[in-house]
């Protein structure tokens, strides 16, 4: 702050600070036994205020003057209520970090220690007799060979199979990988839409992943990984971010970039046998869950314009 001048008067001095106000200039006052100094908080300011003080100082009971006070107590108000709504509006982050992860994102928690768990019961994958308990269809090993039944009703008998695939995972990449997604789009997908509401989802994209995979991937009953549910995750926060920025969601453009082009390099089969049906089923699901809500609003307002 620079200092401005100093008034004997600190009526006029506050008459003089109201007028300032009104000219989008903030002034401090400071009382003291030789009157009432006045500061410029903004350093740009200090050459008009000193000339409006000059000719304060040469006329200051000028109508101008005094009907500056009305005025200026409306912008202080309209900045308390600006205040205000800041301040209920405001989310101290720290504080909801301190809440902890695990009131913050459970479901995502609890899906990254399954996964954790079924890993270790596994080997990562290498135990395949441990693996066909989470298949969708149970199968079994005889030497390097897989059997198992095209026409196994056990994904329907014990539903719990079109789920439990997605905690199967073959080595320590495929399961950092996907662990290291889940967490970046879990808590932020969980943390704005509930955790219940997020439970749901992750279920509706698991089934669907893993049954599209088993009908229609060619792999059989032999695959796994999160990262079905990963893709429609994805392909959800993706529509979000982009058709309803309001809601809260964002996706940096070069995440979008990394995951569709991972997702085509994964369907060329350079890198090896990959669940490309669980991730393009779990894409789908994703990107119509996101889009569905605006394109309905979207169909709304033009059937009401075309009544």
């Amino acid at each position: 702050m620079r200092q401005l001048g100093t008034l004997t008067d600190e009526r006029a001095a506050q008459r003089f600070a109201d007028f300032l106000l009104t000219k989008g200039m903030a002034v401090s006052l400071e009382p003291n036994h030789d009157g009432c100094r006045i500061w410029v908080r903004n350093e740009d300011h200090l050459e008009p205020a000193r000339r409006e003080f000059a000719e304060f100082t040469a006329q200051p009971d000028a109508p101008i003057y005094r009907e500056a006070g009305r005025l200026a107590e409306e912008l202080r108000a309209e900045e308390r209520r600006r205040v205000q709504l800041a301040r209920k509006n405001f989310v101290d982050v720290s504080t909801r970090w301190r809440r902890g992860l695990v009131r913050r994102a459970p479901v995502t928690l609890l899906l990254i220690a399954a996964s954790v768990a079924v890993a270790l019961m596994t080997n990562l994958g290498n135990n395949l007799s441990a693996c066909a308990d989470f298949a969708i269809v149970h199968y079994d090993v005889q030497g390097q060979f897989v059997r198992w039944d095209p026409h196994s009703t056990d994904w329907y008998r014990q539903p719990w199979r079109m789920v439990t695939p997605i905690f199967v995972h073959f080595g320590i990449w495929h399961i950092l990988f996907n662990m290291m997604w889940l967490f970046q789009l879990g808590t932020l997908t969980e943390g704005l839409r509930g955790s219940l509401r997020f439970l749901v989802f992750v279920l509706l994209i698991a089934v669907f992943s893993n049954l599209a995979q088993y009908f229609w991937g060619g792999s059989g009953p032999r695959f796994g990984g999160m990262s079905g549910v990963v893709y429609g995750i994805f392909g959800y926060v993706w529509m979000k971010s982009r058709y309803e920025p309001a809601s809260g969601f964002f996706l940096p453009p070069n995440t979008v970039f990394w995951m569709l082009g991972w997702f085509v390099l994964c369907a060329t089969g350079w890198i090896g046998p990959i669940a490309n049906f669980a991730h393009g089923g779990g894409l789908v699901v994703g990107i119509i869950l996101g889009r569905w809500s605006s394109l309905w609003r979207s169909l709304r307002r033009s059937a009401s314009r075309g009544r």
